[in-house]
């Protein structure tokens, strides 16, 4: 049986992104470890954790190999294991912010953050190798923001989501909160995405004072002009205006 042991990198973003990280690869079982944006509810707003047998993206609109696994409770950190058959199959594994969304939108469109995991060699040379091969080095992706131009008026932000993923489909929106991002407060400006780019920059007009800390959030779904949901953050970025 082949076996790799991964750990975290300085390259992950830890606080401001939804991470999935590689604990144990296997030729039979891959496990997976989430870290979540501070007070994050995952169990009381249906974050699940989703395989698919597919390279280097997720199927939005296809069915999982497996059932999605139900994140409980309420820790911004976990494990989950997946069954799998590496010298067969790629796999790419999706961790999502919300519950899975209804027609027109992508039916997994909250994934936002993946972690593909390619084919180990044939079953010949694992035997060959005395059953010691490692698949691949492992692509992470994580949801991600950063800003560009700051004035009194204007803030410009590019996001980055995974590939094939439709942020204008899935009702996605970019959020300004003054201060730091939460769940329970009010955002001072809220701005749907209106293409389906997995990249681009936006800008988010507002009155943003000088000196003054603010953060801006990207939500998977929910996008509404009077009562957005703000449980499916997927990042955050701060500037001082």
């Amino acid at each position: 049986m082949s076996e790799h042991t991964h750990t975290a990198t300085a390259t992950e973003a830890g606080l401001n992104q939804t991470t999935l990280i590689l604990k144990q690869v296997t030729s039979d079982l891959i496990t997976v470890e989430y870290n979540l944006l501070p007070d994050t509810n995952p169990g009381a707003n249906s974050n699940y954790i989703a395989i698919w047998q597919n390279y280097d993206n997720i199927p939005y609109n296809q069915s999982p190999t497996d059932p999605p696994k139900a994140i409980e409770g309420s820790s911004q950190r976990g494990t989950v294991s997946f069954p799998v058959s590496l010298i067969q199959n790629n796999y790419i594994i999706g961790y999502s912010v919300g519950p899975e969304l209804a027609s027109p939108a992508q039916k997994y469109g909250n994934v936002c953050s993946t972690v593909y995991v390619p084919r180990i060699p044939t079953s010949a040379a694992l035997t060959d190798s005395g059953g010691h091969v490692e698949s691949e080095p492992s692509d992470y992706f994580f949801t991600s923001l950063t800003v560009g131009a700051v004035s009194g008026d204007v803030v410009t932000v590019k996001y980055s989501v995974p590939p094939n993923c439709q942020p204008k489909s899935n009702n996605a929106y970019l959020g300004v909160f003054r201060g730091a991002a939460g769940y329970t407060l009010a955002l001072e400006v809220a701005v749907p995405i209106k293409n389906n780019d997995e990249s681009a920059w936006v800008a988010l007009k507002g009155k943003y004072l000088a000196g003054k800390r603010y953060t801006i959030a990207y939500f998977m779904s929910g996008y509404s002009d009077t009562s957005p949901v703000l449980t499916r953050m997927a990042a955050t970025v701060p500037f001082t205006a």
